[in-house]
């Protein structure tokens, strides 16, 4: 009988453990490939602005640097949405002038069309504007 008990016990204990790892592992996005979204991103910059090789390691550094900033202040999307929205607003009006900076007037016009209406996870792009 108490085997019985003993291993419903522990039975009880593990599913309840699993059902804790699930929901934590289901609760935090995946970690972002900074290097490879980047890089994306600037491949498809390339294709739709016809960037020089001069502009390319440059605009390769601003990006890089924008989605690392992101991804450190992700957690105060859940903890503190508000403090989230500034710093974001914050992040995203030093990049445009970053971006004015390194690309050519047309070039920036062209850049501000591909922006996507809302974020779209199969479009690169967004991780710029969203």
């Amino acid at each position: 009988m108490k085997a019985f008990s003993l291993s419903r016990t522990f039975l009880v204990v593990f599913s309840a453990l699993m059902l804790v790892f699930s929901t934590v592992s289901h609760a935090q996005a995946p970690a972002m490939n900074i290097e490879g979204t980047s890089n994306s991103i600037l491949s498809k910059l390339d294709k739709a602005l016809t960037l020089t090789d001069v502009q390319k390691p440059r605009l390769l550094t601003i990006i890089t640097n924008y989605l690392r900033q992101k991804v450190n202040i992700q957690p105060l999307q859940q903890s503190n949405e508000k403090a989230y929205a500034t710093k974001l607003n914050s992040m995203q009006n030093g990049l445009q002038t970053k971006l004015k900076a390194v690309l050519s007037q047309q070039q920036y016009a062209d850049y501000q069309a591909l922006k996507p209406k809302t974020f779209d996870e199969t479009n690169v792009l967004s991780h710029l504007f969203c």
